[in-house]
């Protein structure tokens, strides 16, 4: 499958509403790296946020921070001043 996007020099944020995963929802890092790697370019810095609504979400997004050696930091979203300073 070949999944297309367009480079838009402003976008400095991409939503992950559901994370990729392979056809044995297993975690598709490749493609993973494509969304997110919309943002931060341009030489411009950007963030990711991925929704996580369930265990298997949660473990996606392990297998993800482990394949690339990255921790993904969690925020609590019922945490008002942790959301502030997303971004800032």
């Amino acid at each position: 499958m070949f999944l297309a996007g367009i480079d838009v020099e402003q976008v400095t944020i991409v939503v992950n509403f559901d994370l990729p995963m392979d056809q044995n929802r297993q975690a598709d890092c490749e493609t993973y790296l494509h969304r997110i790697g919309r943002t931060g370019r341009f030489g411009k810095s950007g963030i990711a946020i991925n929704l996580i609504d369930s265990d298997h979400a949660m473990e996606l997004c392990r297998t993800i921070e482990k394949h690339f050696g990255k921790k993904i930091h969690y925020l609590d979203a019922e945490d008002a001043d942790e959301i502030e300073k997303i971004g800032a």
